[in-house]
C-alpha cells in the first residue's frame, strides 16, 4: 500500500498478549488498542523473557502514542487499553504509564452504555473518566466515521468477542481508508467465530487486515471443537479474499498453532495472498513465549531473586516490578 503505512507494535508473535497497531496516512496517525498484558497459564507466572518482552512492547506503545493524533480502544480488556493503576504481575501498568499514552489525545472509544458486559462497563467508565481528567477527549465511536483530511476512520457497530453468545462482550473494528486503500483491524473476533462478523469483513474488501484468530488452546476446556473449527473456516475464507492478513492473537497461544491454522494459510497461499504473523510482517522471527512457558522455566531457569518475587503476597507483588 502507498497511502497507508502499518506498523505492528505489540502482538503474540512478539511474546505478549496484544494487538497494538500504528497506522499512518498523509492526514493522520492512529494507534489502535494501546495495551499489552501477560496471561495466566500452566500454573506458573510468566517467565522473565515474557516480562522483558512486555517491557519492550510498553516502550514501543509509549513511543508511538507520542506520535499519534488519535488512539482507538476497541474494547476494555487489559491487553487492548492501558488502565491507570499500578499492576506489575500481568499488565505492567501505572498512572504514569497511562498518562504518557493518553494525555491530551483524542481517544475513540467503545461505548460503555450499549453492547457491553458488566466488567467492561466498569472498566470503561473508569478509563473514560481518567482520560478526561488528564486533558484527553473521549469520542464514543461505535458505528461512526471520523474524517481527518482525506482519510476516513470508520468504526464498526459492535461485533461479538468470539461467538454470538459470548460472555466476553463485544468489540468494535477499525477501518482506515486513504486514497482508495483500506486497512481493517478486527480485534478479538476470534476467527471470526461469528458468520455475521465474517460477512462484515468480507464486505469491506480491505487490502490489508489484522485479524484475531480463534483460541485453539481453549478447545475442549472453554470452547467446543465445532466453534473453533468455525472460526478457522471463516478465517480461511477471509484469507482467500484479502491480499494481506496478519493472523494473530489468541490463535498463537498454542505451541502447535501453525498446524492448527493450516487451513487459513493454505487458503491464502492458493489465492496468492500473504498470511503472516505481525513479527513476520515486520521481517522478524515469531516468538510465542506464553505457549512455551513450561519449557522456558526448564531451559532458562529464573534467578533466585525472581523466584523470591513469585512467592510474595499478591498485593505486594502487584506493586513491585519483577526482578528480570
Amino acid at each position: 500500500m502507498k497511502a497507508l503505512h502499518v506498523t505492528p507494535i505489540g502482538f503474540e508473535s512478539y511474546g505478549v498478549r496484544s494487538m497494538c497497531t500504528f497506522v499512518e496516512t498523509p492526514d493522520v496517525r492512529v494507534l489502535i488498542d494501546a495495551g499489552v498484558a501477560l496471561g495466566p497459564r500452566f500454573g506458573k507466572l510468566p517467565h522473565p523473557r515474557e516480562y522483558r518482552a512486555r517491557d519492550r512492547c510498553r516502550a514501543r506503545i509509549r513511543e508511538f502514542a507520542s506520535k499519534a493524533d488519535a488512539i482507538v480502544v476497541s474494547h476494555y480488556h487489559n491487553d487492548h487499553h492501558t488502565p491507570n493503576y499500578t499492576e506489575t504481575v500481568w499488565i505492567g501498568s501505572s498512572m504514569e504509564e497511562a498518562e504518557q499514552i493518553y494525555r491530551d489525545k483524542t481517544v475513540l472509544v467503545k461505548d460503555i452504555r450499549n453492547s457491553i458486559n458488566f466488567s467492561q462497563r466498569r472498566r470503561g467508565w473508569m478509563f473514560q473518566r481518567f482520560v478526561k481528567r488528564i486533558g484527553g477527549k473521549c469520542e464514543v465511536a461505535d458505528g461512526k466515521t471520523f474524517e481527518f483530511g482525506a482519510t476516513k476512520v470508520r468504526m464498526s457497530e459492535p461485533v461479538p468477542h468470539g461467538s454470538e453468545q459470548s460472555e466476553l462482550g463485544w468489540v468494535i473494528m477499525t477501518e482506515i481508508e486513504s486514497e482508495g486503500e483500506k486497512f481493517l483491524h478486527a480485534s478479538d473476533v476470534q476467527g471470526p467465530m461469528s458468520k455475521q462478523t465474517a460477512r462484515l469483513i468480507l464486505k469491506e474488501h480491505p487490502e490489508m487486515l489484522v485479524l484475531g484468530g480463534p483460541p485453539a488452546y481453549l478447545e475442549g476446556v472453554k470452547v467446543d471443537e465445532a466453534t473453533i473449527r468455525r472460526g478457522m473456516e471463516n478465517a480461511a475464507r477471509i484469507a482467500g479474499n484479502v491480499p494481506i492478513t496478519i493472523f494473530e492473537h489468541h490463535v498463537l497461544r498454542s505451541e502447535d498453532w501453525r498446524d492448527r491454522a493450516k487451513l487459513v494459510f493454505d487458503s491464502g497461499n492458493e489465492a496468492g495472498h500473504r498470511v503472516v504473523t505481525a513479527a513476520e510482517y515486520s521481517s522478524q522471527s515469531t516468538e510465542i513465549l506464553e505457549a512455551i512457558r513450561p519449557r522456558l522455566y526448564e531451559e532458562e531457569p529464573p534467578s533466585a531473586a525472581f523466584l523470591k518475587w513469585t512467592k510474595m503476597k499478591r498485593e505486594k507483588q502487584r506493586m513491585e516490578s519483577p526482578p528480570i
